[in-house]
Protein backbone atom coordinates (compact mmCIF):
# COMPACT_ATOMS: atom_id res chain seq x y z
CA UNK A 1 0.00 0.00 0.00
CA UNK A 2 3.45 2.20 -0.38
CA UNK A 3 1.03 4.19 -3.29
CA UNK A 4 -1.58 4.49 -1.30
CA UNK A 5 0.61 6.74 1.42
CA UNK A 6 2.32 8.52 -0.91
CA UNK A 7 -1.06 9.91 -2.56
CA UNK A 8 -2.30 10.63 0.80
CA UNK A 9 0.66 12.83 1.27
CA UNK A 10 0.49 14.22 -2.22
CA UNK A 11 -3.30 15.41 -1.66
CA UNK A 12 -2.47 16.41 2.01
CA UNK A 13 -0.47 18.76 0.43
CA UNK A 14 -2.39 19.84 -2.28
CA UNK A 15 -5.14 20.83 0.39
CA UNK A 16 -5.94 24.04 2.29
CA UNK A 17 -3.80 25.00 4.86
CA UNK A 18 -5.67 27.25 6.48
CA UNK A 19 -5.43 27.05 10.42
CA UNK A 20 -9.33 26.63 10.87
CA UNK A 21 -9.40 23.63 8.37
CA UNK A 22 -10.87 20.77 8.83
CA UNK A 23 -12.62 22.40 12.39
CA UNK A 24 -15.90 23.49 13.13
CA UNK A 25 -14.61 27.16 12.25
CA UNK A 26 -14.30 26.16 8.74
CA UNK A 27 -18.08 25.41 8.35
CA UNK A 28 -19.27 28.22 5.69
CA UNK A 29 -15.95 29.58 4.43
CA UNK A 30 -15.94 26.40 1.69
CA UNK A 31 -17.41 27.44 -2.01
CA UNK A 32 -18.74 25.06 -4.77
CA UNK A 33 -20.48 22.89 -1.94
CA UNK A 34 -22.61 21.52 -4.79
CA UNK A 35 -19.78 19.37 -5.60
CA UNK A 36 -20.32 17.54 -2.30
CA UNK A 37 -23.91 16.23 -2.99
CA UNK A 38 -23.95 13.02 -3.77
CA UNK A 39 -24.33 10.84 -7.67
CA UNK A 40 -26.37 7.57 -7.62
CA UNK A 41 -29.07 6.60 -5.61
CA UNK A 42 -27.30 3.64 -4.44
CA UNK A 43 -24.71 4.96 -2.69
CA UNK A 44 -26.79 7.63 -1.02
CA UNK A 45 -28.82 5.22 0.54
CA UNK A 46 -25.70 3.40 1.90
CA UNK A 47 -24.77 6.89 4.18
CA UNK A 48 -22.40 7.74 1.26
CA UNK A 49 -20.29 5.11 2.20
CA UNK A 50 -19.52 4.47 -1.17
CA UNK A 51 -16.05 5.31 -2.22
CA UNK A 52 -14.99 0.82 -1.87
CA UNK A 53 -17.57 0.06 -3.15
CA UNK A 54 -18.27 1.96 -6.53
CA UNK A 55 -18.38 0.17 -9.81
CA UNK A 56 -20.05 1.92 -12.58
CA UNK A 57 -20.32 5.53 -14.42
CA UNK A 58 -20.77 7.14 -10.93
CA UNK A 59 -17.21 6.33 -9.69
CA UNK A 60 -16.68 9.91 -11.52
CA UNK A 61 -17.95 11.31 -8.45
CA UNK A 62 -17.22 8.65 -5.42
CA UNK A 63 -13.81 7.75 -6.49
CA UNK A 64 -12.35 7.74 -9.69
CA UNK A 65 -10.71 4.39 -9.25
CA UNK A 66 -13.85 2.53 -9.24
CA UNK A 67 -14.24 3.24 -13.02
CA UNK A 68 -11.99 0.48 -13.30
CA UNK A 69 -14.91 -2.10 -12.61
CA UNK A 70 -16.95 -1.21 -15.50
CA UNK A 71 -16.84 -4.15 -17.52
CA UNK A 72 -17.83 -3.03 -21.03
CA UNK A 73 -20.30 0.43 -20.77
CA UNK A 74 -22.10 1.92 -17.83
CA UNK A 75 -24.19 5.14 -17.97
CA UNK A 76 -26.19 6.67 -15.24
CA UNK A 77 -28.96 9.60 -15.30
CA UNK A 78 -29.98 11.01 -11.75
CA UNK A 79 -32.29 13.54 -9.98
CA UNK A 80 -32.74 14.79 -7.02
CA UNK A 81 -35.19 17.13 -5.02
CA UNK A 82 -33.78 18.85 -2.23
CA UNK A 83 -35.27 21.16 0.78
CA UNK A 84 -36.84 24.83 -0.76
CA UNK A 85 -37.33 23.45 -4.04
CA UNK A 86 -33.44 22.90 -5.36
CA UNK A 87 -33.38 20.29 -7.42
CA UNK A 88 -30.04 18.45 -8.61
CA UNK A 89 -29.60 16.96 -12.19
CA UNK A 90 -26.67 14.18 -12.97
CA UNK A 91 -26.01 12.23 -16.32
CA UNK A 92 -22.60 10.02 -16.56
CA UNK A 93 -21.28 8.03 -18.84
CA UNK A 94 -18.01 5.45 -19.00
CA UNK A 95 -16.81 3.31 -21.72
CA UNK A 96 -13.69 0.41 -21.21
CA UNK A 97 -11.33 1.63 -23.65
CA UNK A 98 -9.12 -1.81 -23.35
CA UNK A 99 -8.33 -4.55 -21.21
CA UNK A 100 -7.38 -2.14 -18.52
CA UNK A 101 -8.53 1.61 -18.92
CA UNK A 102 -11.63 2.86 -18.88
CA UNK A 103 -12.71 6.50 -19.57
CA UNK A 104 -15.75 8.40 -18.47
CA UNK A 105 -17.54 11.97 -18.86
CA UNK A 106 -20.65 13.47 -17.37
CA UNK A 107 -22.55 16.70 -16.47
CA UNK A 108 -24.16 18.22 -13.50
CA UNK A 109 -26.88 20.40 -12.72
CA UNK A 110 -27.91 22.72 -9.91
CA UNK A 111 -30.86 24.50 -10.08
CA UNK A 112 -31.60 27.03 -6.85
CA UNK A 113 -34.87 27.93 -8.09
CA UNK A 114 -36.96 31.53 -8.39
CA UNK A 115 -34.87 34.39 -5.53
CA UNK A 116 -36.30 37.63 -4.93
CA UNK A 117 -33.21 40.41 -6.09
CA UNK A 118 -32.98 43.88 -4.55
CA UNK A 119 -30.85 46.76 -4.01
CA UNK A 120 -28.35 47.86 -1.28
CA UNK A 121 -31.33 50.32 -0.69
CA UNK A 122 -33.71 47.26 -0.62
CA UNK A 123 -35.87 48.31 -3.83
CA UNK A 124 -36.75 45.52 -5.51
CA UNK A 125 -35.14 44.30 -8.85
CA UNK A 126 -37.45 41.39 -9.72
CA UNK A 127 -35.96 37.94 -9.33
CA UNK A 128 -32.79 35.76 -10.60
CA UNK A 129 -32.28 32.27 -10.41
CA UNK A 130 -29.08 30.90 -9.46
CA UNK A 131 -27.41 27.76 -11.47
CA UNK A 132 -24.38 25.93 -11.50
CA UNK A 133 -22.82 23.38 -13.45
CA UNK A 134 -19.98 20.82 -13.61
CA UNK A 135 -18.58 18.86 -16.89
CA UNK A 136 -16.81 15.50 -15.40
CA UNK A 137 -13.88 13.80 -16.99
CA UNK A 138 -12.08 10.95 -15.51
CA UNK A 139 -9.83 8.34 -16.32
CA UNK A 140 -9.35 4.87 -14.77
CA UNK A 141 -6.08 2.09 -15.11
CA UNK A 142 -5.69 -1.03 -13.78
CA UNK A 143 -2.31 -1.57 -12.34
CA UNK A 144 -0.84 -4.69 -13.06
CA UNK A 145 3.07 -4.15 -11.57
CA UNK A 146 0.82 -4.19 -8.17
CA UNK A 147 -1.93 -6.69 -9.00
CA UNK A 148 -1.41 -10.03 -8.12
CA UNK A 149 -3.45 -13.28 -7.58
CA UNK A 150 -4.19 -12.13 -4.19
CA UNK A 151 -5.00 -8.83 -4.84
CA UNK A 152 -6.29 -6.00 -7.96
CA UNK A 153 -5.25 -2.47 -7.45
CA UNK A 154 -6.63 0.24 -9.65
CA UNK A 155 -5.51 3.93 -9.85
CA UNK A 156 -8.21 6.78 -11.35
CA UNK A 157 -7.99 10.78 -12.04
CA UNK A 158 -11.17 12.63 -12.35
CA UNK A 159 -11.42 16.34 -13.78
CA UNK A 160 -14.25 18.78 -12.65
CA UNK A 161 -14.98 22.07 -14.74
CA UNK A 162 -17.36 24.25 -12.55
CA UNK A 163 -19.37 26.90 -13.31
CA UNK A 164 -22.39 29.66 -11.86
CA UNK A 165 -24.72 31.69 -12.94
CA UNK A 166 -25.60 34.11 -10.41
CA UNK A 167 -27.94 36.66 -12.75
CA UNK A 168 -25.53 39.95 -13.03
CA UNK A 169 -22.42 37.82 -11.72
CA UNK A 170 -20.84 34.63 -13.00
CA UNK A 171 -17.99 32.53 -12.41
CA UNK A 172 -15.78 29.79 -13.20
CA UNK A 173 -13.08 27.45 -11.74
CA UNK A 174 -11.22 24.17 -11.67
CA UNK A 175 -11.32 20.61 -9.19
CA UNK A 176 -9.61 17.50 -9.70
CA UNK A 177 -9.69 13.91 -7.98
CA UNK A 178 -7.00 11.39 -7.70
CA UNK A 179 -8.28 7.65 -6.15
CA UNK A 180 -7.08 4.36 -5.83
CA UNK A 181 -8.75 0.65 -5.16
CA UNK A 182 -7.28 -2.05 -3.80
CA UNK A 183 -9.48 -5.43 -3.53
CA UNK A 184 -8.26 -8.35 -1.96
CA UNK A 185 -9.16 -12.17 -1.98
CA UNK A 186 -6.89 -13.91 0.14
CA UNK A 187 -8.97 -13.52 3.41
CA UNK A 188 -11.82 -15.22 5.02
CA UNK A 189 -14.17 -13.63 2.06
CA UNK A 190 -13.62 -10.52 -0.37
CA UNK A 191 -12.53 -6.77 0.21
CA UNK A 192 -11.50 -3.56 -0.32
CA UNK A 193 -9.58 -0.67 0.63
CA UNK A 194 -9.78 2.36 -0.82
CA UNK A 195 -8.41 6.62 -1.07
CA UNK A 196 -10.06 9.20 -2.91
CA UNK A 197 -8.79 13.24 -2.30
CA UNK A 198 -11.49 14.69 -4.04
CA UNK A 199 -11.80 18.76 -5.20
CA UNK A 200 -8.09 19.45 -5.51
CA UNK A 201 -7.82 23.09 -7.45
CA UNK A 202 -8.85 26.73 -8.34
CA UNK A 203 -11.92 27.73 -6.99
CA UNK A 204 -14.84 29.91 -8.32
CA UNK A 205 -13.79 33.84 -8.34
CA UNK A 206 -16.42 35.83 -7.95
CA UNK A 207 -15.32 39.65 -8.43
CA UNK A 208 -12.46 39.90 -6.53
CA UNK A 209 -12.32 36.43 -4.78
CA UNK A 210 -11.91 33.37 -5.72
CA UNK A 211 -13.29 30.51 -3.68
CA UNK A 212 -11.73 27.82 -1.50
CA UNK A 213 -12.90 24.59 -2.78
CA UNK A 214 -14.22 22.09 -0.58
CA UNK A 215 -11.88 19.73 -0.27
CA UNK A 216 -12.26 16.25 1.03
CA UNK A 217 -10.14 13.29 2.14
CA UNK A 218 -11.98 9.71 1.44
CA UNK A 219 -10.72 6.56 3.77
CA UNK A 220 -13.04 3.40 2.59
CA UNK A 221 -13.28 -0.12 2.85
CA UNK A 222 -15.91 -3.02 2.38
CA UNK A 223 -16.41 -6.33 2.63
CA UNK A 224 -18.74 -9.34 1.20
CA UNK A 225 -18.95 -11.41 4.16
CA UNK A 226 -21.82 -13.61 2.55
CA UNK A 227 -23.14 -14.01 -1.14
CA UNK A 228 -25.44 -10.79 -2.24
CA UNK A 229 -24.10 -9.17 0.79
CA UNK A 230 -22.09 -5.97 1.31
CA UNK A 231 -20.88 -3.86 4.35
CA UNK A 232 -18.94 -0.79 3.71
CA UNK A 233 -17.11 1.97 6.17
CA UNK A 234 -16.00 4.96 5.55
CA UNK A 235 -13.75 8.70 7.31
CA UNK A 236 -13.91 11.61 4.98
CA UNK A 237 -11.56 14.41 6.37
CA UNK A 238 -13.33 17.68 4.57
CA UNK A 239 -11.84 20.91 4.80
CA UNK A 240 -14.57 22.62 5.75
CA UNK A 241 -15.94 20.87 8.75
CA UNK A 242 -15.06 18.66 11.15
CA UNK A 243 -14.40 14.52 10.16
CA UNK A 244 -16.95 12.63 9.94
CA UNK A 245 -17.96 8.67 9.38
CA UNK A 246 -20.33 6.63 7.60
CA UNK A 247 -21.51 3.13 6.93
CA UNK A 248 -23.46 1.78 4.79
CA UNK A 249 -25.35 -1.84 3.99
CA UNK A 250 -26.48 -3.33 0.94
CA UNK A 251 -28.53 -6.79 0.40
CA UNK A 252 -29.26 -7.87 -2.74
CA UNK A 253 -32.61 -10.44 -3.29
CA UNK A 254 -32.54 -12.59 -6.52
CA UNK A 255 -35.80 -13.08 -8.13
CA UNK A 256 -34.95 -14.39 -11.67
CA UNK A 257 -32.29 -14.92 -13.13
CA UNK A 258 -32.06 -11.44 -15.21
CA UNK A 259 -34.10 -9.74 -12.43
CA UNK A 260 -33.17 -8.96 -8.49
CA UNK A 261 -34.09 -6.45 -5.73
CA UNK A 262 -31.89 -4.83 -3.32
CA UNK A 263 -32.75 -3.51 -0.02
CA UNK A 264 -29.94 -0.66 1.37
CA UNK A 265 -29.24 1.36 4.54
CA UNK A 266 -26.46 3.75 6.02
CA UNK A 267 -25.51 6.20 8.55
CA UNK A 268 -23.53 9.36 8.03
CA UNK A 269 -22.43 11.33 11.76
CA UNK A 270 -21.78 14.75 8.96
CA UNK A 271 -25.11 16.42 9.91
CA UNK A 272 -25.28 14.85 13.75
CA UNK A 273 -23.99 18.02 15.64
CA UNK A 274 -26.34 20.72 13.48
CA UNK A 275 -29.42 19.00 12.70
CA UNK A 276 -29.86 15.42 14.98
CA UNK A 277 -29.56 12.11 14.85
CA UNK A 278 -32.14 11.67 12.50
CA UNK A 279 -30.16 13.14 9.92
CA UNK A 280 -27.43 10.66 9.96
CA UNK A 281 -29.58 7.55 8.29
CA UNK A 282 -30.33 6.99 5.16
CA UNK A 283 -32.34 4.20 3.63
CA UNK A 284 -32.97 2.88 -0.40
CA UNK A 285 -34.32 0.21 -2.63
CA UNK A 286 -33.03 -0.92 -6.02
CA UNK A 287 -34.48 -3.45 -8.78
CA UNK A 288 -32.16 -4.71 -11.56
CA UNK A 289 -34.09 -5.85 -15.02
CA UNK A 290 -31.36 -6.91 -17.66
CA UNK A 291 -29.32 -4.62 -18.19
CA UNK A 292 -31.16 -2.19 -16.77
CA UNK A 293 -31.28 -0.19 -12.51
CA UNK A 294 -33.73 1.73 -10.97
CA UNK A 295 -32.50 2.73 -7.71
CA UNK A 296 -34.63 5.24 -4.89
CA UNK A 297 -32.60 6.92 -1.73
CA UNK A 298 -34.33 8.76 1.21
CA UNK A 299 -32.08 10.94 3.36
CA UNK A 300 -34.07 12.60 6.00
CA UNK A 301 -32.57 16.47 6.91
CA UNK A 302 -33.88 17.21 10.29
CA UNK A 303 -36.22 20.35 10.49
CA UNK A 304 -35.00 20.96 7.05
CA UNK A 305 -36.98 18.17 5.52
CA UNK A 306 -36.62 15.41 3.50
CA UNK A 307 -34.39 14.65 0.34
CA UNK A 308 -35.08 11.88 -2.15
CA UNK A 309 -33.22 10.45 -4.58
CA UNK A 310 -34.00 8.45 -8.20
CA UNK A 311 -31.48 7.19 -10.21
CA UNK A 312 -31.78 5.25 -13.16
CA UNK A 313 -28.35 3.35 -14.84
CA UNK A 314 -27.56 1.11 -17.85
CA UNK A 315 -24.93 -1.54 -17.37
CA UNK A 316 -23.56 -3.62 -20.20
CA UNK A 317 -21.81 -6.67 -18.87
CA UNK A 318 -18.38 -7.81 -19.79
CA UNK A 319 -17.95 -10.23 -23.19
CA UNK A 320 -17.63 -13.61 -22.23
CA UNK A 321 -13.44 -13.82 -21.10
CA UNK A 322 -11.61 -15.89 -18.72
CA UNK A 323 -10.73 -12.54 -16.61
CA UNK A 324 -14.43 -11.49 -15.97
CA UNK A 325 -14.99 -15.30 -15.11
CA UNK A 326 -12.47 -15.65 -12.83
CA UNK A 327 -12.97 -12.15 -10.80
Amino acid sequence: MRLGAALAALALLAAPARASDFTMAAIGTTGSEFLTSGIGARGIAMGGAYSAVTDDATSLYWNPAGLVRVPRFSASLMYTEYVAGINYQTAQAADRINDTSVLAGGLRYQNIGSIPQTDLAGNSLGTFNPRDYVLDFGWAQSIDDMSTSDMDVAMGVAGHWIHSDYGSSSANGFAGDIGILSHFYNGPFPYDFSFDAQNMGSGEKFDQVRNTLPFVGKFGADAYPFQNLILSIEADLPSGNIPYGAAGVEYAIPITDSMKAALRGGFNSQNFTSLGLASCLTAGVGLTIGDFSFDYAFAPEGVLGEVHNVSLSYNLPAFASQRYEER
